[in-house]
């Protein structure tokens, strides 16, 4: 898991085991917005040009009507690594973006 530094409203991460099904994306959208539609996700799946896997970005303050990502404070295990086939390396992606987001909140 690579963090990919960047001044964007998103934090991106190279996960090269992941399929790319999406799923997460909707679950995201579903859980915040209680509709399956990833364009308003907190989470987005990349194609990466070049090498195996995609990128994961998570949005890290609100934009429009994307909700940044909260890691679904209100529920024990964020739905995302609830559908997720790589649940320990997304988990893992969400601890480092709320660390991450903390850090800026607090500054």
């Amino acid at each position: 898991m690579e963090e990919k530094s960047t001044t964007s409203p998103y934090i991106v991460f190279d996960m090269p085991n992941c399929g790319g099904c999406r799923t997460c994306e909707m679950a995201c959208s579903f859980h915040h917005m209680n509709e399956f539609n990833p364009s308003i996700s907190s989470i987005n799946i990349l194609e990466i040009q070049d090498k195996a896997g995609y990128q994961i970005s998570f949005a890290v303050r609100d934009i429009g009507r994307i909700i940044a990502c909260d890691g679904c404070r209100d529920i024990e295990v964020p739905l995302c690594v609830q559908y997720c086939r790589e649940k320990d390396e997304l988990g893992e992606m969400i601890l480092k973006v709320n660390e991450l987001k903390n850090g800026r909140d607090s500054k």
